[in-house]
């Protein structure tokens, strides 16, 4: 029989509803029955696209002994962290305190009736297994020591509730100098793979804010070796098993160095990262591999990702058919099955592909082993040539494969994660002149409008025309930046005023003006501390996106109380974050941007002028420029003297910084070398 979780809207919560254990959802009736039966709670948050949150299912939550054993001792709640990050964080960060150890997914963690964790961990194995103890160990020892040293258990979860408060508390008032990003580069340097590229050993993740502290290191100081680590990072994650050549976009993370073996699960949110790191260097480089993989990527999230209704689903399983990567890998005899034995023989060269494999069975994950100039020259064709053979390779591979069974689709609509993508798609498609990826990020922007926004509220999830929980700091910011994206894709008035609208909500809801600082969530009677959000995970941190929004919103509307909120909060922060970059990545943007001002650039003229001011606008947007605010205002047009001074009476683009303004600029050329010299 299905248990309670039968009847919730998460995919995840809805993989667990016919396991033996008595599972609740995270509400009232578990945390009463907990407070009412004094009974400790086993708390698991999870995904739906975890691999191993699949395997501790297999393993444990399916037992009938194991599941006995849960309801007999424990309250049981499940929790889908895309639902509750507000959840997970407070105990992912509880039980790194707990054990000293990285946190990760499945999450487990003991709890006490009135929510202070105790005990916890990750993964457990149904027996002891490689210095791990097995989870029914697991249970009976907790319940033992729970029922038997009680005070004590008492004890050590409040020092932990008191650990995670003081974490928040901790802050590093000091001045930052204006090489704050150079500074904080030189930190995320030490741990640079100068072999591999990306930071640290395996695994290796895409870590595109750290990426972006060395790209904006690079345009402040000029020193080419931010760059050349940034291109090294991306060209190693694309020539490797981490991207999907065939489908394109970008697998979760590699569990080697050199990128070569990922965990196949695709999520939204590196995608639309990875994408967004993509524009920027194409900006800046002009390579035109980088345009080609962004393109792709999106066209994936087009086919793959979206919605009818607009919006874009949240992630893709790295599971199918009971094993992991089974959709993606392949062996040398499947490649000559499609392709027959020339272009089959051809692929294997280009995809890496041999008998011994590099994966499970014999199979490969497919990566790029030499460049496509490399193998014209061993096989003696034109480059050319052999690009457009490759491609048509590429093809027939993608449709066979689309014959397999295909990894479980999660179709939430998870807001913070739309806002991301939909700002990826309106940079992409205003950068590459593409006008569909802007009509896409429009559709996806008003469906989330329709769909998840009541003013003042935005709620966090919708699914099948349901929508579900109230929205976060990070989905009040990232909606925002993708607005002001949109707007500056567009100059369609409305998404700037709905990013305003947007900031005004969130400021509402999360400011704390007497501590001058913003909360993750909400004030609720289900959270053992409310605690903000300032460390970047596999995401940008709430705080920082939050605060980069109102940065730009003070650059559009020059009025406001935007800036002085990014200032207390920086003032608190900044220091600190530039002293010790890992995690704030996001936010060393938004400091550099503090420190050294926007750029305003300001389109002036009538409608006569239309195909002018789109052409310089379009130069704008294909360039390179760190903290940029592109707006326009008609000939004489007030609203032009916040930026120059006076009312403006001649055609073009003002390019403006620190209260200064160019004269107009009438050649794309030329504001292309104006804008790359700011």
């Amino acid at each position: 029989m299905a248990n309670r979780l039968a009847n919730e809207l998460s995919p995840y919560l809805k993989q667990h509803a016919h396991n033996p254990v008595d599972w609740y959802p995270w509400g009232d009736e578990a945390l009463e029955r907990a407070k009412n039966e004094g009974k400790p709670i086993f708390l698991s948050v999870g995904y739906s696209a975890c691999h191993w949150c699949h395997v501790m299912e297999r393993e444990s939550f399916d037992d009938p002994d194991v599941a006995q054993l849960m309801n007999e001792l424990f309250i049981s709640v499940k929790v889908d962290r895309e639902e509750r990050p507000d959840l997970d964080k407070i105990y992912q960060t509880a039980v790194q305190l707990m054990t000293r150890r990285s946190g990760g997914w499945p999450l487990t963690v003991f709890l006490t009736p009135d929510l202070k964790p105790f005990y916890g961990g990750t993964y457990f194995p149904p027996e002891d297994r490689h210095g791990m103890p097995g989870f029914p160990k697991v249970l009976r020892s907790v319940a033992r020591t729970y029922e038997e040293q009680a005070d004590e258990v008492e004890s050590m979860a409040a020092e932990v509730v008191e650990a995670l408060r003081s974490l928040d508390e901790q802050s590093g008032n000091g001045d930052v100098d204006r090489e704050a990003a150079l500074a904080a580069a030189r930190q995320l340097g030490m741990r640079f793979d100068d072999r591999y590229g990306g930071l640290g050993d395996a695994p290796k993740f895409p870590n595109t804010m750290s990426l972006d502290v060395m790209l904006r290191a690079y345009r402040r100081s000029g020193d080419e070796l931010w760059l050349s680590r940034v291109r090294q990072s991306l060209d190693a994650m694309i020539d490797g098993g981490i991207h999907d050549h065939l489908g394109g976009g970008f697998h979760r993370y590699a569990t080697d160095a050199r990128w070569r073996i990922p965990h196949f699960e695709k999520m939204l949110y590196d995608n639309a990262l990875i994408g967004r790191l993509l524009v920027d260097v194409w900006r800046v480089t002009g390579d035109v591999r980088y345009r080609e993989t962004c393109l792709r990527l999106l066209e994936y999230v087009q086919r793959e990702m979206s919605a009818d209704e607009g919006g874009f689903y949240a992630t893709q399983d790295a599971d199918s058919e009971g094993r992991e990567g089974a959709f993606f890998v392949w062996t040398a005899a499947q490649l000559v099955e499609v392709l027959g034995p020339e272009d089959g023989s051809l692929a294997a060269r280009y995809y890496g592909v041999d008998e011994a494999g590099n994966f499970e069975e014999g199979t490969t994950v497919l990566h790029l082993t030499r460049s496509i100039s490399a193998l014209a020259r061993q096989v003696g064709a034109t480059e050319g040539a052999l690009a457009s053979r490759l491609e048509g390779i590429r093809r027939k591979l993608f449709d066979a494969r689309e014959l397999r069974p295909k990894p479980f689709r999660d179709e939430k609509i998870i807001t913070s994660w739309n806002g991301m993508m939909a700002g990826t798609f309106a940079e992409a498609g205003a950068a590459f002149g593409e006008p569909r990826f802007v009509a896409r990020a429009t559709e996806a922007l008003a469906s989330l409008r329709k769909t998840l926004w009541s003013p003042p509220s935005l709620s966090r999830i919708s699914k099948d025309g349901l929508r579900q929980g109230r929205g976060f700091l990070v989905d009040y910011a990232e909606v925002s930046n993708a607005a002001l994206d949109l707007y500056e894709a567009s100059f369609v008035d409305e998404w700037a005023h709905w990013a305003q609208e947007l900031a005004e909500a969130a400021l509402d809801k999360f400011w704390d003006e007497a501590e001058g600082l913003l909360y993750f969530a909400e004030q609720s009677d289900d959270l053992v501390l409310r605690s903000e959000d300032n460390v970047d995970t596999e995401t940008p941190s709430g705080s920082s996106s939050m605060l980069r929004a109102l940065m730009r919103l003070d650059a559009l509307l020059q009025t406001g109380p935007y800036r002085e909120v990014a200032e207390r909060v920086l003032a608190r922060r900044a220091a600190s974050a530039v002293a010790n970059p890992f995690g704030y990545g996001h936010l060393i943007g938004v400091v550099d941007q503090w420190i050294h001002g926007p750029c305003h650039v300001l389109f002036v003229g009538g409608k006569s002028h239309d195909r002018e001011l789109r052409a310089l606008a379009d130069a704008a947007r294909a360039t390179f420029v760190l903290d940029r605010m592109l707006t326009t205002a008609g000939e004489g047009e007030d609203v032009s003297q916040r930026l120059i001074g006076e009312v403006p009476t001649k055609m073009g683009a003002y390019v403006c910084r620190n209260q200064t303004c160019s004269a107009p600029i009438e050649d794309p050329a030329v504001l292309r070398r104006a804008l790359e010299e700011v």
